[in-house]
């Protein structure tokens, strides 16, 4: 599907675009982190200060604080000049342990990306960023309404030869390098219906982050199914296929030509082009199509539950079925209107995590609960304690 090659080219491209992620800039200017970006965004203004713009997939900061969003806007501030205008989405680190609108405020004021998921045009070419919706701690949630949003504009002047470019920041499940169940950095909640409206769009050319994995792993590329992804790699620190971290600062300089897209992986500190990431995808693209029914990297769904009625007497057992759960998910029962917060936890009447039952999907049944009578909620908790995915009310009567 993709094939190693010289980093010249004969003829120009029609759009040139860079690709960096996850450079968890810290409040210290004089940190890691931070001096890696700066030296990420000076090789970029060498190597190619005409592309026409850079992509940032996420995790922009360390831990989200505000004096972290300062420091990247300083950065950006003292190091624009020469440099293509900078696009963003945001990571799990941007946006968790905290309150979400907060952490959007502070994004939208430093970066002016005020929409959680976003398009544009470059030269006939569309590019798309996606979001999460909530404040998960690894992982992104897309609503439904995002996904309708994502396939309608993938199916916005759609050609074979012209691929759409996508931006999130966690990988797909079991397809780029890290995002294999042996090592888990896959991160969307949504995973089984993503795949399936890129598989209804091959075209088009998934880039992700969160991982960290270096730039040569196996999967750096992968098209077995669905679509064209890449993982990004990162600029603060990498991650190797023996599941250590490693030092390093990478990302993509891409190139789209009216038959192929070349994407050149690049080392930003040592200056170098990584030969082992270097490809060039022909277009159209030549992606497998593969029966649902018979895919077994679909098996991780939006998350769902059902309860199985609506009214209980004090001594009844509560029955929970649910799909979709990862992690550290608990589903918890709380007086009707509680609201979970990062920012002011509140403790359930009684809870349960998933992982000490099955997952992703299972059921699991409250026992010698006694609730007095009154309504209540129940929550399905993600990854914390604290994060609200779904909720159904119900009853209690007395015996």
């Amino acid at each position: 599907m993709a094939e190693h090659l010289n980093v010249g080219q004969d003829n120009k491209p029609n759009v040139r675009f860079i690709v960096i992620t996850d450079t968890h800039v810290e409040d210290d200017i004089e940190s890691v982190h931070s001096q890696n970006f700066i030296q990420a965004l000076q090789d970029i203004r060498t190597i190619s200060p005409d592309s026409q713009g850079i992509m940032h997939v996420g995790d922009m900061t360390n831990n989200g604080k505000q004096a972290e969003f300062e420091t990247m806007t300083q950065i950006l501030k003292d190091h624009r000049e020469g440099l293509p205008p900078i696009y963003f989405t945001y990571g799990n680190h941007d946006v968790r342990w905290a309150d979400f609108d907060s952490q959007m405020s502070y994004i939208t004021t430093n970066t002016g990306m005020d929409k959680k998921y976003y398009d544009f045009w470059i030269k006939d070419y569309h590019f798309i960023f996606l979001g999460t919706e909530k404040g998960l701690k690894d992982f992104s949630y897309l609503s439904e309404t995002q996904l309708e949003w994502l396939d309608l504009k993938l199916s916005e002047h759609e050609e074979a030869h012209k691929p759409s470019f996508i931006f999130i920041h966690q990988p797909l499940k079991n397809t780029v390098s890290g995002s294999q169940n042996k090592f888990g950095w896959y991160g969307i909640r949504q995973d089984r219906e993503l795949k399936t409206i890129l598989a209804k769009h091959p075209q088009s050319m998934l880039f992700t982050g969160h991982s960290h994995w270096e730039l040569g792993s196996a999967d750096t590329m992968y098209n077995a199914k669905y679509t064209t992804m890449f993982n990004a790699a990162s600029t603060a620190y990498l991650w190797t296929d023996e599941n250590v971290e490693k030092e390093g600062s990478q990302g993509y300089f891409v190139e789209v030509y009216d038959h192929k897209v070349v994407v050149k992986g690049r080392d930003f500190l040592a200056k170098t082009w990584i030969e082992d990431a270097t490809f060039s995808v022909p277009l159209p693209s030549l992606i497998p199509v593969v029966d649902p029914e018979d895919d077994p990297d679909l098996t991780l769904g939006s998350p769902t539950m059902q309860i199985d009625k609506a009214f209980y007497r004090t001594s009844d057992l509560i029955e929970v079925t649910y799909k979709g759960s990862v992690g550290e998910d608990a589903f918890g029962i709380f007086p009707r209107g509680a609201l979970p917060s990062e920012t002011q936890p509140i403790t359930p009447i009684a809870h349960i995590k998933s992982n000490s039952n099955s997952q992703p999907d299972g059921r699991i049944i409250f026992t010698d609960l006694n609730l007095p009578f009154g309504s209540y909620d129940i929550i399905y908790l993600g990854e914390t304690m604290n994060t609200e995915l779904v909720r159904i009310t119900f009853e209690v009567n007395e015996d």
